[in-house]
Protein backbone atom coordinates (compact mmCIF):
# COMPACT_ATOMS: atom_id res chain seq x y z
CA UNK A 1 0.00 0.00 0.00
CA UNK A 2 1.45 3.61 -0.71
CA UNK A 3 0.96 5.56 1.82
CA UNK A 4 1.73 9.06 2.57
CA UNK A 5 2.23 10.37 6.42
CA UNK A 6 2.23 14.46 6.57
CA UNK A 7 3.63 15.18 9.94
CA UNK A 8 6.98 14.19 11.53
CA UNK A 9 5.56 14.34 15.15
CA UNK A 10 4.89 11.52 17.54
CA UNK A 11 1.94 10.20 16.02
CA UNK A 12 3.43 10.41 12.22
CA UNK A 13 7.17 8.91 13.03
CA UNK A 14 5.11 5.83 15.48
CA UNK A 15 2.74 5.21 12.57
CA UNK A 16 6.03 5.39 10.42
CA UNK A 17 7.90 3.08 12.00
CA UNK A 18 5.23 0.53 12.40
CA UNK A 19 4.10 0.87 8.48
CA UNK A 20 7.27 0.30 6.66
CA UNK A 21 7.64 -2.90 9.37
CA UNK A 22 4.71 -4.11 7.79
CA UNK A 23 6.32 -3.47 4.52
CA UNK A 24 3.79 -0.75 3.21
CA UNK A 25 5.48 2.34 0.91
CA UNK A 26 5.72 5.12 3.10
CA UNK A 27 6.52 8.76 2.18
CA UNK A 28 6.53 11.38 5.09
CA UNK A 29 6.36 14.97 4.20
CA UNK A 30 6.97 17.99 7.22
CA UNK A 31 8.62 21.22 7.50
CA UNK A 32 11.58 20.21 9.69
CA UNK A 33 14.48 19.22 7.62
CA UNK A 34 16.42 17.08 10.68
CA UNK A 35 13.06 15.12 11.55
CA UNK A 36 12.87 14.41 8.09
CA UNK A 37 16.87 13.36 8.20
CA UNK A 38 16.39 11.40 10.99
CA UNK A 39 13.85 9.13 9.66
CA UNK A 40 15.30 8.49 6.32
CA UNK A 41 18.29 7.33 8.25
CA UNK A 42 16.60 4.84 10.60
CA UNK A 43 13.63 3.82 8.64
CA UNK A 44 13.48 2.56 5.73
CA UNK A 45 10.85 5.32 4.13
CA UNK A 46 10.62 8.22 1.65
CA UNK A 47 10.73 11.68 2.84
CA UNK A 48 9.89 15.08 1.79
CA UNK A 49 11.22 18.55 2.94
CA UNK A 50 7.99 20.39 2.54
CA UNK A 51 4.65 22.47 3.27
CA UNK A 52 2.48 19.25 3.04
CA UNK A 53 -0.82 22.36 2.20
CA UNK A 54 1.17 23.13 -1.03
CA UNK A 55 -0.17 20.99 -3.94
CA UNK A 56 3.54 20.97 -5.60
CA UNK A 57 4.73 19.19 -2.69
CA UNK A 58 2.19 16.58 -2.08
CA UNK A 59 2.04 15.79 -6.30
CA UNK A 60 5.55 15.27 -5.23
CA UNK A 61 4.77 12.73 -2.29
CA UNK A 62 2.83 10.79 -4.95
CA UNK A 63 -0.70 11.94 -3.92
CA UNK A 64 -2.38 10.89 -6.74
CA UNK A 65 -1.49 7.60 -6.92
CA UNK A 66 -1.92 7.03 -2.62
CA UNK A 67 -3.95 4.55 -1.47
CA UNK A 68 -4.54 6.44 1.61
CA UNK A 69 -2.61 10.02 3.10
CA UNK A 70 -2.92 10.53 7.29
CA UNK A 71 -2.96 14.05 7.94
CA UNK A 72 -1.26 14.18 11.42
CA UNK A 73 0.40 17.38 11.98
CA UNK A 74 -0.03 19.36 15.58
CA UNK A 75 -2.20 22.07 13.62
CA UNK A 76 -5.67 21.13 12.62
CA UNK A 77 -6.39 24.17 9.86
CA UNK A 78 -3.07 22.44 8.45
CA UNK A 79 -4.67 18.52 8.39
CA UNK A 80 -7.72 20.15 7.06
CA UNK A 81 -6.48 21.58 4.08
CA UNK A 82 -3.88 19.20 3.45
CA UNK A 83 -6.64 16.38 3.61
CA UNK A 84 -8.60 18.44 0.78
CA UNK A 85 -6.27 19.07 -0.86
CA UNK A 86 -4.66 15.22 -1.25
CA UNK A 87 -8.36 14.11 -1.92
CA UNK A 88 -8.97 16.85 -5.01
CA UNK A 89 -5.43 15.45 -5.86
CA UNK A 90 -6.60 11.48 -6.32
CA UNK A 91 -5.51 10.08 -3.11
CA UNK A 92 -8.15 7.02 -2.44
CA UNK A 93 -8.29 7.51 1.02
CA UNK A 94 -7.97 10.47 3.16
CA UNK A 95 -7.35 9.96 7.41
CA UNK A 96 -7.71 13.67 9.31
CA UNK A 97 -5.93 13.79 12.33
CA UNK A 98 -7.51 16.72 15.10
CA UNK A 99 -7.70 17.91 18.63
CA UNK A 100 -10.26 20.36 18.96
CA UNK A 101 -13.45 18.77 17.25
CA UNK A 102 -15.88 21.01 18.19
CA UNK A 103 -16.03 23.23 14.81
CA UNK A 104 -17.29 19.94 13.24
CA UNK A 105 -19.91 19.40 16.18
CA UNK A 106 -23.51 19.30 13.96
CA UNK A 107 -21.09 19.57 10.46
CA UNK A 108 -19.29 16.83 10.33
CA UNK A 109 -21.26 15.12 7.48
CA UNK A 110 -20.74 18.86 5.75
CA UNK A 111 -16.98 18.88 6.50
CA UNK A 112 -16.49 15.38 5.47
CA UNK A 113 -17.88 15.98 1.89
CA UNK A 114 -16.09 19.55 1.80
CA UNK A 115 -13.09 18.67 3.15
CA UNK A 116 -12.84 14.86 1.41
CA UNK A 117 -11.64 13.14 4.31
CA UNK A 118 -12.76 9.32 5.14
CA UNK A 119 -12.00 9.52 8.56
CA UNK A 120 -11.59 12.02 11.36
CA UNK A 121 -9.60 11.24 14.51
CA UNK A 122 -8.99 13.53 17.89
CA UNK A 123 -5.94 12.82 19.89
CA UNK A 124 -8.39 14.73 22.51
CA UNK A 125 -11.58 12.88 21.93
CA UNK A 126 -10.04 9.37 22.09
CA UNK A 127 -7.97 9.98 25.53
CA UNK A 128 -11.09 11.12 27.22
CA UNK A 129 -13.25 8.13 26.29
CA UNK A 130 -10.36 6.12 26.83
CA UNK A 131 -10.58 7.53 30.21
CA UNK A 132 -14.11 7.93 30.61
CA UNK A 133 -14.50 4.48 29.99
CA UNK A 134 -11.56 3.61 32.88
CA UNK A 135 -13.52 5.88 35.41
CA UNK A 136 -17.03 4.81 35.24
CA UNK A 137 -15.53 1.13 34.96
CA UNK A 138 -18.64 0.96 32.36
CA UNK A 139 -20.20 -2.49 31.52
CA UNK A 140 -19.14 -2.32 27.56
CA UNK A 141 -16.06 -3.49 26.27
CA UNK A 142 -15.97 -1.43 23.52
CA UNK A 143 -17.85 1.84 22.09
CA UNK A 144 -18.23 3.80 19.28
CA UNK A 145 -20.22 6.29 17.95
CA UNK A 146 -21.56 7.35 14.95
CA UNK A 147 -23.46 10.28 13.14
CA UNK A 148 -22.43 13.01 15.31
CA UNK A 149 -22.68 10.91 18.46
CA UNK A 150 -26.45 9.97 17.49
CA UNK A 151 -26.04 6.22 17.27
CA UNK A 152 -24.05 3.89 19.55
CA UNK A 153 -22.25 0.91 18.84
CA UNK A 154 -21.28 -1.04 22.02
CA UNK A 155 -19.82 -4.76 22.67
CA UNK A 156 -20.82 -6.04 25.46
CA UNK A 157 -19.81 -9.54 27.71
CA UNK A 158 -22.57 -11.64 28.97
CA UNK A 159 -20.31 -12.79 32.26
CA UNK A 160 -23.35 -13.84 34.61
CA UNK A 161 -26.96 -15.05 33.50
CA UNK A 162 -29.23 -11.61 32.89
CA UNK A 163 -32.34 -11.26 30.50
CA UNK A 164 -30.41 -11.50 27.43
CA UNK A 165 -29.22 -15.12 27.97
CA UNK A 166 -32.66 -16.05 28.90
CA UNK A 167 -34.71 -16.54 25.70
CA UNK A 168 -34.42 -16.58 22.05
CA UNK A 169 -33.22 -12.85 20.24
CA UNK A 170 -36.62 -12.67 18.87
CA UNK A 171 -38.69 -12.99 22.15
CA UNK A 172 -36.99 -10.15 24.11
CA UNK A 173 -38.98 -6.99 24.76
CA UNK A 174 -35.63 -4.71 23.24
CA UNK A 175 -35.52 -0.85 23.37
CA UNK A 176 -36.98 0.06 20.68
CA UNK A 177 -33.91 2.02 19.55
CA UNK A 178 -31.54 -0.93 19.77
CA UNK A 179 -30.80 -3.43 17.39
CA UNK A 180 -28.87 -6.51 18.21
CA UNK A 181 -26.47 -6.78 15.35
CA UNK A 182 -24.01 -9.84 16.29
CA UNK A 183 -22.74 -12.26 18.60
CA UNK A 184 -19.52 -13.26 19.58
CA UNK A 185 -19.13 -17.23 20.81
CA UNK A 186 -15.90 -19.05 21.41
CA UNK A 187 -13.77 -16.38 19.78
CA UNK A 188 -16.31 -16.86 16.77
CA UNK A 189 -19.03 -13.34 15.37
CA UNK A 190 -21.80 -14.33 14.30
CA UNK A 191 -24.58 -11.61 12.70
CA UNK A 192 -27.31 -12.17 15.10
CA UNK A 193 -30.64 -14.14 13.93
CA UNK A 194 -34.16 -13.84 15.95
CA UNK A 195 -33.44 -17.66 16.88
CA UNK A 196 -29.95 -17.44 18.60
CA UNK A 197 -29.79 -17.58 22.61
CA UNK A 198 -26.96 -16.10 23.98
CA UNK A 199 -24.80 -17.81 25.97
CA UNK A 200 -22.56 -17.05 29.33
CA UNK A 201 -19.17 -15.61 28.45
CA UNK A 202 -20.21 -14.85 24.95
CA UNK A 203 -19.91 -10.79 23.91
CA UNK A 204 -22.67 -9.35 21.85
CA UNK A 205 -22.90 -6.27 19.91
CA UNK A 206 -25.43 -4.12 19.95
CA UNK A 207 -26.09 -0.55 17.91
CA UNK A 208 -28.28 2.16 18.99
CA UNK A 209 -29.70 5.58 19.78
CA UNK A 210 -28.14 6.94 22.50
CA UNK A 211 -30.91 7.92 24.56
CA UNK A 212 -31.55 3.90 24.60
CA UNK A 213 -28.38 2.54 25.28
CA UNK A 214 -28.36 2.94 28.96
CA UNK A 215 -31.54 0.69 29.19
CA UNK A 216 -29.95 -1.81 27.03
CA UNK A 217 -27.15 -1.94 29.18
CA UNK A 218 -28.79 -2.72 32.52
CA UNK A 219 -30.24 -5.78 30.07
CA UNK A 220 -26.61 -7.17 29.56
CA UNK A 221 -25.84 -7.24 33.51
CA UNK A 222 -24.79 -3.36 33.72
CA UNK A 223 -25.19 -2.23 37.16
CA UNK A 224 -27.23 0.58 38.09
CA UNK A 225 -25.78 4.21 37.91
CA UNK A 226 -23.26 4.40 41.37
CA UNK A 227 -22.09 7.84 43.66
CA UNK A 228 -18.24 8.05 42.55
CA UNK A 229 -16.16 11.33 42.17
CA UNK A 230 -13.39 12.58 40.12
CA UNK A 231 -10.92 15.31 40.24
CA UNK A 232 -8.99 16.32 36.99
CA UNK A 233 -5.68 18.21 37.32
CA UNK A 234 -5.70 20.99 34.28
CA UNK A 235 -8.28 22.64 32.31
CA UNK A 236 -6.54 22.37 28.61
CA UNK A 237 -7.58 21.14 25.61
CA UNK A 238 -7.68 17.65 27.04
CA UNK A 239 -8.81 18.35 30.45
CA UNK A 240 -11.91 20.21 29.20
CA UNK A 241 -12.98 17.57 26.47
CA UNK A 242 -12.31 15.06 29.30
CA UNK A 243 -14.50 17.23 31.35
CA UNK A 244 -17.72 17.74 29.41
CA UNK A 245 -17.38 13.75 28.69
CA UNK A 246 -17.44 13.28 32.47
CA UNK A 247 -20.21 15.80 32.94
CA UNK A 248 -22.62 13.38 31.04
CA UNK A 249 -22.13 10.16 33.30
CA UNK A 250 -24.77 9.58 35.75
CA UNK A 251 -23.88 9.54 39.44
CA UNK A 252 -20.43 11.01 38.79
CA UNK A 253 -19.48 14.43 40.62
CA UNK A 254 -16.72 15.86 38.90
CA UNK A 255 -14.09 18.55 40.02
CA UNK A 256 -11.58 20.50 37.85
CA UNK A 257 -8.18 22.06 39.32
CA UNK A 258 -6.87 24.50 37.32
CA UNK A 259 -3.81 26.95 37.85
CA UNK A 260 -4.71 29.86 35.19
CA UNK A 261 -6.99 32.07 36.14
CA UNK A 262 -8.65 33.12 32.82
CA UNK A 263 -8.47 29.27 31.66
CA UNK A 264 -10.40 28.39 35.02
CA UNK A 265 -13.33 31.46 34.68
CA UNK A 266 -13.60 29.91 30.92
CA UNK A 267 -13.94 26.20 31.88
CA UNK A 268 -16.45 27.19 34.68
CA UNK A 269 -18.35 29.36 31.95
CA UNK A 270 -18.16 26.48 29.65
CA UNK A 271 -19.83 23.15 31.80
CA UNK A 272 -22.87 23.05 33.51
CA UNK A 273 -23.12 23.56 37.31
CA UNK A 274 -23.06 20.62 38.35
CA UNK A 275 -18.71 20.64 37.81
CA UNK A 276 -16.67 22.40 40.22
CA UNK A 277 -13.83 24.72 38.99
CA UNK A 278 -11.11 24.99 41.01
CA UNK A 279 -8.29 27.88 40.62
CA UNK A 280 -5.37 26.42 42.02
CA UNK A 281 -2.09 24.04 41.87
CA UNK A 282 -3.00 20.22 42.16
CA UNK A 283 0.78 19.70 43.35
CA UNK A 284 -0.07 22.31 46.43
CA UNK A 285 -0.58 19.31 49.39
CA UNK A 286 -2.56 22.39 51.38
CA UNK A 287 -5.08 22.92 48.45
CA UNK A 288 -4.84 18.98 48.27
CA UNK A 289 -5.87 18.24 51.39
CA UNK A 290 -8.60 21.23 51.38
CA UNK A 291 -10.73 19.90 48.88
CA UNK A 292 -10.56 16.72 50.04
CA UNK A 293 -9.20 15.18 47.04
CA UNK A 294 -8.20 11.92 49.07
CA UNK A 295 -11.81 11.04 48.84
CA UNK A 296 -12.11 10.78 45.53
CA UNK A 297 -12.16 7.52 43.25
CA UNK A 298 -10.26 8.72 40.98
CA UNK A 299 -7.61 11.97 39.78
CA UNK A 300 -6.40 12.27 36.47
CA UNK A 301 -3.63 14.80 35.87
CA UNK A 302 -4.08 16.01 32.13
CA UNK A 303 -1.76 19.07 31.69
CA UNK A 304 0.97 19.21 28.99
CA UNK A 305 3.85 18.94 31.78
CA UNK A 306 4.93 15.32 32.26
CA UNK A 307 6.48 16.05 35.27
CA UNK A 308 3.75 17.73 36.86
CA UNK A 309 1.55 15.42 36.34
CA UNK A 310 3.71 12.95 37.92
CA UNK A 311 3.89 14.61 41.20
CA UNK A 312 0.66 15.55 41.22
CA UNK A 313 -0.83 11.90 40.96
CA UNK A 314 1.88 10.56 43.27
CA UNK A 315 0.62 13.08 46.26
CA UNK A 316 -2.93 12.56 44.68
CA UNK A 317 -2.14 8.69 45.78
CA UNK A 318 -0.68 9.66 49.07
CA UNK A 319 -4.10 11.76 49.81
CA UNK A 320 -5.83 8.20 49.68
CA UNK A 321 -7.57 8.50 46.21
CA UNK A 322 -8.31 5.01 44.65
CA UNK A 323 -6.74 5.38 40.87
CA UNK A 324 -4.37 7.83 39.80
CA UNK A 325 -4.40 8.42 35.88
CA UNK A 326 -1.53 10.38 34.34
CA UNK A 327 -1.03 12.17 30.08
CA UNK A 328 1.78 11.46 28.86
CA UNK A 329 3.28 14.00 26.42
CA UNK A 330 6.18 11.73 25.78
CA UNK A 331 6.02 7.93 25.21
CA UNK A 332 9.70 7.39 26.69
CA UNK A 333 7.85 8.33 30.18
CA UNK A 334 6.07 5.11 29.91
CA UNK A 335 8.43 3.08 32.07
CA UNK A 336 9.22 6.17 34.45
CA UNK A 337 5.28 6.05 35.25
CA UNK A 338 5.37 2.31 36.04
CA UNK A 339 8.34 2.83 38.64
CA UNK A 340 6.16 5.01 40.56
CA UNK A 341 3.27 2.55 40.45
CA UNK A 342 0.79 5.27 39.18
CA UNK A 343 -2.21 3.20 37.65
CA UNK A 344 -2.50 3.88 34.34
CA UNK A 345 -0.15 6.58 31.77
CA UNK A 346 -2.46 7.31 28.54
CA UNK A 347 -0.52 8.79 25.36
CA UNK A 348 -3.02 10.72 23.26
CA UNK A 349 -0.82 10.59 20.66
CA UNK A 350 0.18 6.77 20.67
CA UNK A 351 -3.72 6.13 21.14
CA UNK A 352 -4.71 7.94 17.62
CA UNK A 353 -1.87 6.46 16.15
CA UNK A 354 -3.40 2.64 17.38
CA UNK A 355 -6.57 3.79 16.07
CA UNK A 356 -5.02 5.07 12.23
CA UNK A 357 -3.64 1.55 12.48
CA UNK A 358 -6.56 -0.44 12.55
CA UNK A 359 -8.16 1.67 10.02
CA UNK A 360 -4.70 0.91 7.49
CA UNK A 361 -5.50 -3.27 8.11
CA UNK A 362 -9.13 -2.61 7.74
CA UNK A 363 -10.62 -4.19 4.81
CA UNK A 364 -12.82 -1.80 3.27
CA UNK A 365 -12.27 1.88 1.98
CA UNK A 366 -15.75 2.76 3.58
CA UNK A 367 -14.85 1.51 6.87
CA UNK A 368 -14.99 4.20 9.47
CA UNK A 369 -14.66 0.96 12.90
CA UNK A 370 -12.64 -1.18 13.38
CA UNK A 371 -13.65 -3.55 16.24
CA UNK A 372 -12.88 -6.31 18.27
CA UNK A 373 -9.67 -6.53 17.14
CA UNK A 374 -10.31 -6.26 13.59
CA UNK A 375 -13.29 -9.65 13.93
CA UNK A 376 -15.78 -7.08 12.24
CA UNK A 377 -15.78 -3.29 10.52
CA UNK A 378 -18.63 -0.60 10.25
CA UNK A 379 -19.28 0.41 6.80
CA UNK A 380 -20.86 4.07 5.74
CA UNK A 381 -21.82 4.11 2.38
CA UNK A 382 -24.44 6.67 1.21
CA UNK A 383 -27.25 4.91 -0.65
CA UNK A 384 -27.44 4.96 -4.60
CA UNK A 385 -30.83 3.63 -5.02
CA UNK A 386 -32.89 5.09 -7.71
CA UNK A 387 -36.26 4.21 -5.83
CA UNK A 388 -36.80 3.94 -2.12
CA UNK A 389 -36.44 -0.07 -0.99
CA UNK A 390 -36.72 -1.45 2.07
CA UNK A 391 -34.12 -3.39 4.11
CA UNK A 392 -35.58 -6.45 3.59
CA UNK A 393 -35.55 -6.38 -0.16
CA UNK A 394 -32.32 -5.64 -0.35
CA UNK A 395 -30.40 -9.10 -0.94
CA UNK A 396 -27.71 -7.95 1.47
CA UNK A 397 -25.09 -10.72 2.40
CA UNK A 398 -24.96 -13.11 5.02
CA UNK A 399 -22.33 -11.46 7.35
CA UNK A 400 -23.68 -8.36 6.95
CA UNK A 401 -26.39 -6.20 9.08
CA UNK A 402 -27.65 -2.58 8.53
CA UNK A 403 -27.92 -0.90 11.72
CA UNK A 404 -28.85 2.62 11.17
CA UNK A 405 -29.89 4.81 8.32
CA UNK A 406 -29.35 8.69 8.39
CA UNK A 407 -32.15 10.41 6.23
CA UNK A 408 -31.20 14.53 7.07
CA UNK A 409 -31.19 15.15 10.61
CA UNK A 410 -33.27 11.62 10.98
CA UNK A 411 -31.80 8.76 12.22
CA UNK A 412 -33.37 5.62 12.51
CA UNK A 413 -32.20 2.14 13.73
CA UNK A 414 -32.64 -0.34 11.09
CA UNK A 415 -35.55 -2.73 11.06
CA UNK A 416 -36.67 -4.75 7.99
CA UNK A 417 -39.90 -2.10 6.67
CA UNK A 418 -37.10 0.55 7.51
CA UNK A 419 -37.08 2.45 3.90
CA UNK A 420 -33.56 3.76 2.08
CA UNK A 421 -34.10 6.55 -0.13
CA UNK A 422 -31.39 8.06 -2.52
CA UNK A 423 -28.58 10.30 -0.18
CA UNK A 424 -29.03 8.62 2.66
CA UNK A 425 -26.06 7.57 4.76
CA UNK A 426 -26.14 3.99 5.61
CA UNK A 427 -24.59 2.51 8.90
CA UNK A 428 -23.46 -1.13 8.43
CA UNK A 429 -22.28 -3.56 10.67
CA UNK A 430 -19.76 -6.52 8.57
CA UNK A 431 -17.96 -9.43 9.17
CA UNK A 432 -14.69 -10.00 7.40
CA UNK A 433 -15.40 -10.99 3.46
CA UNK A 434 -18.41 -9.32 2.51
CA UNK A 435 -17.27 -6.31 1.90
CA UNK A 436 -17.15 -6.48 -1.63
CA UNK A 437 -20.59 -7.87 -1.83
CA UNK A 438 -21.72 -4.91 -0.09
CA UNK A 439 -20.08 -2.17 -2.03
CA UNK A 440 -21.39 -3.79 -4.88
CA UNK A 441 -24.74 -3.70 -3.46
CA UNK A 442 -24.41 0.20 -2.71
CA UNK A 443 -23.05 0.97 -6.65
CA UNK A 444 -24.57 3.35 -8.59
Amino acid sequence: MNIIIIGAGEVGRYLAKILSQEKHAVTIVDMDPVKVQTLTESLDVQAIVGDGTRAGVLNQAGASKADLVVAVTDQDKVNMLSSHISKQLGASRVILRLHDMRPLDGYEFFYKQALGFDVVLSTEVLAANFIVEMVRQHHALEVESFAEGRVYLRRFPLREESELTAEPLQDLRLPSGVLVVAVNRNGKMFIASGEDTRMVKGQLFSIGAARDGDAFGRMAGETAPWSRAAVIMGGGSLGSQLTRTLAKVPGLSVRVIERDPVRARLLAAEVDDSVMVIEGDATDLDLLAEERVGEANVFVATTKDDENNMIACQLAKAQGVDRSVALINKSSYTTVYDLLGLDLAVSPRLLCASKILRFVRAGSPSTISVLAEGKAEVLELIAPFREPVEVQTMGLPKGAVIGAVIHGDSVKIARGDTTIQRGDRVIIFVLPGTHEAIEKLFRD
